[in-house]
């Protein structure tokens, strides 16, 4: 695999995935939630390197167990969905958001274990406008790779918390990448086609036989 696609999914997990009973992680400032959710993650990793390298679904567990309070899953399935999302029933939709959860996990869980993080900087945020930030960052593997890393984040208006939902590596969006992706296979197949299709390859990590 390429070193961008594990790049990509380093930082994917670091998404999703971060450690409250390690640290808690702020959601009124997003470049301290960044940079909590760095620290607890690669902490996490080390400690946990052997179980989740000989259990698939221990990754899915892992990531599942941290994501809901920092990042917002069905605002990032609904950009990927891009024009289907309108059309789209709400059985589908919900469908389509689990499905892509769970993708996004599968993708990437060979080439976790690869990673070997050596230090890692978080910029100051930059707003965007109001209520919208990217947070820079630059990756620093062990082999000497660097790696730049942007944040998207936004603030909920309900409960006042900062909330990401999307990053980029070297400049490329990967809500941007999935969205041209599927949209593709959407338009060739049909959504409940490209649904199923997903739920399948998911399989494995709701313990079932692909």
């Amino acid at each position: 695999m390429s070193r961008f696609l594990q790049v990509v999914f380093l930082n994917t997990l670091l998404f999703f995935s971060t450690l409250v009973v390690a640290h808690e992680v702020p959601q009124d400032d997003p470049e301290k939630m960044v940079k909590a959710i760095y620290n607890n993650v690669i902490s996490e990793l080390n400690l946990k390197r052997e179980k989740l390298e000989n259990d698939p679904a221990e990754v899915k567990s892992f990531a599942t167990k941290y994501v809901l309070p920092y990042i917002d899953t069905p605002k990032m399935a609904r950009y990927v969905l891009g024009k289907h999302w309108r059309s789209a029933s709400k059985d589908q939709k919900q469908a389509f958001v689990d499905a892509f959860t769970n993708t996004l996990i599968r993708s990437y869980s060979q080439s976790l274990l690869k990673l070997k993080i050596e230090t890692v900087s978080v910029a100051t945020a930059r707003v965007e406008k109001p209520g919208r930030v990217t947070v820079p960052s630059s990756v620093t593997q062990s082999d000497g790779n660097k790696s730049d890393v942007t944040y998207r984040a936004y603030l909920n208006k309900k409960s006042k918390k900062w909330m990401l939902y999307d990053v980029s590596v070297e400049g490329v969006s990967m809500l941007l990448n999935y969205r041209k992706a599927y949209n593709s296979d959407i338009v060739k197949k049909g959504l409940d086609a490209v649904i199923a299709e997903m739920q399948t390859k998911n399989a494995s990590f709701n313990g079932k036989t692909v």
